[in-house]
């Protein structure tokens, strides 16, 4: 975690719930885990995925930047049940976005993979990530046959039982993402419906250029249908039809939704949603029955990215109940662990004072700044890196032309004065000497995802005369500065353009643009070089 900088605080409170599952006895203790130094203020944290390896946790968080938006990074987190970070790695760039993304043990290692099976691993060794190849959509393997499944979108969906001895594929378009086998007999889990496979045999035979290897390969996958009747006896199905096309209704809509069937003891159980709580279910005769209910229905979300653990009695799910409250859910033998993750956490760190006395002096005493400096600067007076580096001026209609036409980067600091009034300042550099051309420093309303503790109102609502104010009065204290050390220029009007007041500093020209009276939504100030500003543009 050394190379990571500027982390958001926060507490994560587990509670363990051990559940038999042949008597149901409940036993439960807490642990708390503190998150210091994980993420970086001024952001919002969600849960992706997560796993259980050798008795520790791996999560996959997403951080959302408050104040740029689409700016987002991944970390891989690891801790033990006592609540110690073990770890916490960033994601690979070109593997960091994406939605569906399968997280999973696979023969002792962990993987990460994609829904066209571009596959990392994470070397738990060097806690590194490392491009392999592609990978498989396997949910089941035995000593006689390899499952194989595969979603198409709207060309359908399609389950291949490839036999080891012969080669030979046998395939059914019904979703196999969940299959056990138990007593000689192969089961697929449905949302609504279970279905038994007495022999893989049985299903419709593969044409070669239906084989699974062929498939994967082609840009539009299968095209194919197959039977899924064939072979196969339905020991259940939900009076309520189930649309998957209306997927969160048509499930809160069933009777029993099915989310997983796992084996222990020689016999299949379900995880199974019920109308107002969880329960755990087993099939007899063509009738669910109820064996144990939880005391909540836990909010299950993403769990049909979590079928590649090929495991018969293992199964691992997320959960979220509530406002950063999340939860794994966990089966293992006899053995149902039910694990509450609690965030507790305020994303904002008020430093009072964002130090633009400080920037203007420097400015007024230096005409020559280096990169290193304004780094050394910004770290000196709290501001957050948000990580956004850009290499041209596409954004900014305030920095000069001439910046379009040469090699530039750029680096973005934030700064919560208090709850009203947040500093986003970005400084730009040439790419040849790092040497600071311009600085565009906007004043804009404090954003926050929690307000835990905090007696103000969103000031976006219920507080505008109060944040006019503070606006005001920052705009005052820039312009009675610039007053006071600066040569005031006289800027011609510019019709349908924003207006603004500039001065001359030490050759460096501050641009103060005009604020309204009411409905302040913020505060502008653009300095750049002397020599670099074009009245005209």
């Amino acid at each position: 975690m050394k190379h990571l900088s500027y982390f958001l605080s926060y507490l994560i409170f587990l509670i363990f719930y051990n559940v038999n599952a042949q008597n149901f006895d409940e036993n439960k203790h807490d642990i708390v885990i503190n998150t210091n130094n994980v993420f970086r203020p001024a952001s919002k944290i969600e849960m992706l995925s997560s796993l259980k390896f050798n008795n520790e946790y791996y999560s996959i968080f997403e951080e959302k930047q408050m104040y740029d938006f689409r700016q987002t990074r991944r970390y891989l987190i690891k801790f033990d049940k006592t609540g110690k970070i073990l770890m916490a790695e960033k994601f690979p760039v070109n593997f960091a976005n994406g939605n569906y993304l399968d997280f999973f043990v696979q023969d002792d290692k962990l993987f990460m993979q994609d829904q066209i099976n571009f596959r990392y691993n994470f070397d738990l060794k060097t806690n590194k990530f490392s491009e392999t190849t592609k990978g498989n959509d396997l949910v089941f393997e035995d000593d006689n046959y390899k499952v194989m499944y595969k979603s198409f979108g709207e060309w359908g969906e399609a389950t291949w039982f490839i036999n080891k001895k012969d080669k030979s594929e046998f395939c059914t378009s019904l979703n196999g993402q969940n299959v056990n086998f138990v007593n000689g007999k192969f089961y697929i889990t449905n949302i609504s419906s279970i279905w038994e496979i007495e022999n893989p045999k049985n299903l419709n035979k593969c044409e070669a250029n239906q084989y699974y290897d062929v498939i994967i390969k082609k840009q539009f996958g299968m095209f194919e249908s197959y039977n899924y009747d064939k072979g196969i006896s339905r020991i259940f199905k939900d009076s309520v039809e189930y649309n998957p096309y209306d997927f969160q209704r048509s499930i809160d809509s069933l009777n029993y939704a099915f989310l997983a069937s796992y084996v222990t003891n020689g016999d299949l159980y379900q995880i199974t949603q019920l109308k107002n709580n969880t329960a755990i279910t087993k099939i007899i005769k063509n009738k669910v029955e109820i064996l144990y209910q939880f005391d909540e229905k836990f909010n299950f979300f993403s769990w049909y990215n979590e079928y590649r653990g090929t495991n018969n009695n293992q199964k691992f799910f997320k959960f979220k109940n509530g406002y950063n409250s999340f939860g794994f859910f966990e089966v293992e033998d006899q053995k149902i662990d039910i694990t509450k993750v609690k965030f507790e956490y305020d994303s904002l760190q008020y430093i009072k004072s964002d130090n633009i006395v400080n920037l203007i002096s420097r400015l007024t005493h230096k005409k020559q700044i280096s990169k290193k400096e304004i780094i050394e600067f910004e770290q000196s007076t709290k501001g957050t890196d948000i990580q956004q580096y850009r290499t041209n001026t596409n954004h900014n209609g305030y920095y000069p032309r001439k910046f379009a036409k040469i090699n530039i980067e750029t680096m973005d600091f934030v700064k919560s004065e208090n709850e009203f009034l947040t500093q986003d300042i970005e400084y730009l550099f040439t790419e040849n000497d790092k040497e600071l051309k311009a600085i565009y420093c906007n004043y804009d309303k404090t954003k926050y995802f929690n307000s835990t503790g905090k007696n103000f109102f969103p000031i976006q609502s219920e507080n505008s005369d109060k944040s006019d104010k503070i606006f005001k009065e920052k705009h005052s204290e820039i312009r009675n500065l610039l007053e006071r050390v600066g040569n005031k220029v006289h800027v011609k009007p510019r019709p349908n353009k924003g207006t603004y007041e500039s001065w001359i500093v030490n050759g460096w020209r501050f641009n103060l643009y005009t604020i309204k009276e009411k409905d302040i939504n913020g505060v502008t100030l653009f300095i750049c070089k002397e020599e670099d500003i074009n009245e005209n543009e």
